[in-house]
């Protein structure tokens, strides 16, 4: 017996108030429970129902609403239609909630708000961008941004997304989609579509059902129950002949019943001969437009009058059309075809140009006005509806949807620049050189001009200096303030600062009028100006936050208020413009920014409090920078996790993150250069300050004569290193002194310590005490940092006798101690020791980690397990740690039957991987 199950009917999206039935889908109704029950468990799942038009795939997927609802899961749910533009099924489905809950997601979805506004004008948010989103993928932002709003939906109770008819959905959607199959395994959401396939392939991410058309005995069972159970020999002869198995037709034959024409069209044509001649035209214009029939556009294609649509319209249903809430809807996809199916070919293409006149008035109708301006044989004009629409596209961030409107408007330059140009954003700037190349023969007059500068921008991103100077030579426009503006961009990327700068002063002298380039080109040359005087960077950086602010350019604002915080970080490590630049960067939607005031903080944190406080927003912004596609961010922030994994004596954990960053594509020589220099600092908290000195070397070397870099704070720190090492000590010192790092208070103050450690290995103790001082004063803010580095110069001066450390180490040890800074502190202890001052170590002052807190391991049994894990004895322990033996014995006995080792080596292994 076939499994039945009753429920309102869907037929292609509109529901008719009937009650169909699921006849012969036992295995997919058993698919959709377990789907809905994976993610009452919490556990993401994407389902697509394929075949053909009239099979039941939205009966299937009204099944999967009625059991999402029974089992508490919140249920959004919209459509595809064709040439309906970008996003138009997510917009439909978000409408509704975000209509009626615009602060669903709280603050978690703030920065998203400015995305979803691309959709609905509800939340349009502030972003005022005339770009996507900063640079970002539109379609991460918006699946990032749509998977915390599904998460956040129903309390976190879980919730099922149905989009139906994607085989009309645009590109973008599809690739929302697409990234949200692949990320929401582990959110409580259930992704369920609907696609023809003999339309469009299925795409791969999701678990695919394909329904077939009914067997004899499923195609009688759908009739008998459509018909009350009953089924009269003439009508089941009829059902078996004329629906070969397809639900859709059986349930209109039985509803027709006896009399009714063998077939759709035939009985759509034999409804559509009896209605006036008005009528039909109207239902006629109406299935030539597409989509669901628009009562106020029709009146506007035929002219017939408001009263003559509506008489068509009503006497239309429920054969042909079914209402909808406030609108119509064909009573199914294959109903308009067969009303389609009644024009001639020259009706057709009458009708269809009409119909594309009405619809270029009208926003959002563009793409559907060009495919009808193409079948009615207008085949120009229909290119540059699309050219325009795709333009509109590329500005709104819908890239991928812009692509495909681009391929439609076929060949020529206009079309190869927008190409060029949405390459580039789409992250294949190769293949935008080699594209727009080719064709720079072809082009003449402005269209040539603008391709010669959308290449220059491709070259831009690929790093390609000398072939974007090259192109904007080419352009013929030389004093074009955006060409500008460019070349003073190419100009810095590979470091020569002062024609960058000049260039940018020229762009902003002929920028009068067109604040946008005004503000670009202050703040390349707020970015020269910050290599050689900081309060000069700043006031241009000032003035470009004001005028960002008066033109209302919040981009730019946002891009100048960063750039200013960083001048701000040259003096001091805390920077309270980050929090403006951030709430900005949140408001506006622009997220890469959002990540940039992250690092920049975390950076200030590093240098404050110390690696390992900074580490846990450096994951978070890792993986955030991860998830938005942003390799270099996501490099930055793992340089500094590595920072930290070095800190802590984590040379695996470090040695992965640094493998990481150095991995990601594009990154820029200061990622390069954090390699040796993380790997020296892990050096020097170990105490090998020969090794940590060479590798320092090394990563200045990769620095070295690259003036764009940002003034690292490791400068100061390898002439130091030099130093007290004794070797090249001066010429390190004067390389830095200078230099324009040395502008940067974080790298000055180390260099007084380091002149410090000079003056006095030379006899100047009073010389020396003075360097320290300043350098301490310069190092005020910078807490942490001014413990690691004064614990090197207090090593020379215990050497030599300049100066007495004891004071300063009891204070940086304690601190140290504090802060859980195991290996630091232990610098500082061994100093003190080698005083002749006893320094035990605090106790209970180490952390524990969490898989040795849970067997019960003490903070003290922790700083035993870390000696142990370093290959000393029980008898070294006891002198490092200042015990007896006998405790320490005792220790190790405890952690041996803690831990469930039975042996030192197996302890010592343990260690390695916990400690």
């Amino acid at each position: 017996m076939p499994v039945v199950a009753p429920m309102p009917e869907r037929c292609g999206g509109a529901d008719t108030g009937r009650m169909s039935y699921l006849v012969g889908r036992a295995g997919e109704i058993a698919l959709v429970r377990g789907l809905v029950a994976d993610v009452r468990e919490g556990r993401g799942r994407a389902l697509l129902v394929a075949g053909e038009a009239g099979v039941g795939k939205s009966r299937l997927l009204s099944e999967a609403v009625r059991l999402a609802g029974g089992a508490g899961l919140a249920v959004l749910r919209g459509r595809a239609v064709a040439g309906a533009g970008a996003y138009r099924p997510l917009a439909e489905a978000l409408g509704g909630v975000l209509r009626d809950e615009p602060a669903v997601g709280g603050e978690e979805l703030r920065a998203y708000r400015p995305a979803f506004g691309r959709m609905l004008p509800c939340w349009t948010g502030e972003s005022g961008e005339s770009g996507p989103f900063g640079g970002l993928d539109q379609v991460v932002v918006l699946a990032e941004g749509l998977l915390r709003l599904l998460r956040a939906l129903n309390d976190g109770r879980g919730c099922l997304l149905v989009l139906e008819d994607l085989h009309w959905a645009d590109a973008d959607t599809m690739a929302v989609l697409d990234y949200l199959a692949a990320t929401v395994r582990d959110c409580p959401v259930l992704l369920a579509g609907s696609v023809r396939d003999e339309e469009r392939p299925p795409p791969r991410w999701a678990h695919t059902v394909r329904l077939d058309r009914l067997d004899e005995a499923g195609t009688l069972e759908l009739a008998r129950r459509r018909a009350g159970g009953v089924l009269a020999p003439e009508l089941r002869r009829l059902v078996l002949d004329q629906s070969d198995g397809l639900p859709f037709l059986v349930e209109e034959l039985v509803a027709g019943g006896p009399g009714v024409p063998p077939t759709l069209a035939g009985m759509v044509a034999e409804l559509l001969g009896g209605l006036p001649d008005g009528w039909r035209g109207v239902l006629q214009t109406a299935a030539v437009l597409g989509g669901d029939p628009d009562w106020t556009l029709l009146d506007a294609v035929t002219g017939a009058g408001e009263d003559t649509v509506l008489a068509a319209l009503r006497a239309a249903q429920p054969r042909l059309v079914v209402p909808e809430g406030e609108a119509l809807r064909w009573r199914h996809a294959l109903t308009r075809d067969a009303v389609l199916e009644t024009l001639t070919p020259p009706e057709r293409a009458v009708l269809a140009r009409r119909s594309a006149e009405a619809l270029l008035a009208r926003p959002g109708r563009g793409v559907r006005a060009a495919e009808l301006l193409t079948a009615s044989g207008e085949g120009d004009r229909a290119a540059a509806v699309y050219l325009r629409l795709a333009r509109e596209n590329r500005e709104r961030g819908a890239l991928r949807d812009a692509w495909t409107l681009l391929e439609r408007a076929g060949d020529g330059v206009a079309v190869t620049v927008e190409r060029v140009r949405l390459l580039t954003l789409l992250g294949r700037a190769a293949e935008a050189l080699a594209e727009g190349s080719a064709a720079l023969d072809e082009a003449t007059g402005d269209d040539h001009a603008r391709l010669c500068v959308s290449l220059a921008e491709a070259a831009i991103v690929m790093r390609a200096w000398d072939d974007g100077a090259a192109f904007l030579r080419r352009s013929g426009r030389p004093d074009d303030p955006h060409a500008l503006v460019l070349a003073a961009d190419m100009a810095f990327g590979p470091g020569d600062l002062a024609r960058a700068a000049d260039l940018a002063r020229a762009a902003i002298d002929r920028s009068e009028g067109d604040p946008e380039v005004r503000c670009r080109a202050l703040v390349v040359l707020g970015r020269c100006l910050l290599r050689q005087d900081v309060a000069a960077a700043r006031a241009v950086h000032e003035k470009a936050v004001q005028l960002a602010a008066e033109h209302g350019l919040r981009p730019w604002r946002v891009t100048a208020l960063i750039n200013l915080a960083t001048v701000d970080l040259t003096e001091g490590p805390v920077v309270p413009l980050l929090a403006e630049a951030r709430e900005l960067a949140v408001r506006t939607g622009r997220l890469a920014e959002v990540i940039v005031t992250e690092l920049l903080r975390m950076e200030g944190v590093l240098l404050t409090e110390g690696p390992r406080a900074a580490e846990p927003a450096a994951l978070e912004a890792a993986e955030q920078a991860g998830r938005l596609r942003l390799p270099t961010l996501q490099a930055v922030a793992e340089t500094i996790v590595a920072q930290a994994r070095a800190d802590d004596g984590d040379a695996e954990g470090m040695r992965a993150a640094l493998v990481a960053a150095a991995g990601r594509p594009g990154g820029p020589v200061e990622i390069a250069a954090a390699v040796p220099l993380v790997e020296g600092h892990l050096r020097l908290v170990s105490g090998d300050l020969d090794a940590a000195a060479a590798l320092f070397d090394e990563g200045v070397a990769l620095l070295r004569g690259h003036r764009q870099a940002a003034p690292v704070w490791h400068w100061g720190l390898w002439a130091l290193l030099r130093t007290v090492t004794g070797t090249g000590g001066e010429e390190a010192r004067a390389e830095l002194r200078g230099s324009y790092p040395a502008l940067r208070r974080a790298n000055l103050g180390v260099l007084h310590y380091a002149d410090a450690v000079a003056a006095g290995r030379a006899g100047g103790k009073a010389e020396a005490a003075a360097l320290m001082a300043s350098g301490d004063a310069l190092l005020a803010e910078h807490h942490w940092w001014r413990r690691l580095c004064r614990t090197l110069a207090m090593r020379s001066a215990l050497d030599d006798g300049w100066y007495d450390p004891v004071p300063v180490l009891r204070a940086d040890l304690a601190a140290f101690e504090d802060a859980g800074d195991v290996r630091p502190a232990r610098l500082a202890r061994d100093l003190l020791r080698r005083a002749g001052v006893p320094a035990r170590r605090a106790r209970g002052r180490t952390p524990v980690p969490a898989a040795l807190r849970t067997a019960g391991v003490t903070s003290r049994e922790t700083e035993v397990l870390a000696l142990v894990a370093e290959g000393l004895t029980n008898r070294q322990i006891a002198e490092r740690l200042f015990l007896s033996p006998r405790t320490v014995d005792t220790h190790v006995a405890s952690l041996l039957a803690k831990t469930g080792t039975t042996a030192r080596a197996e302890l010592r292994a343990l260690a390695r991987t916990v400690v």
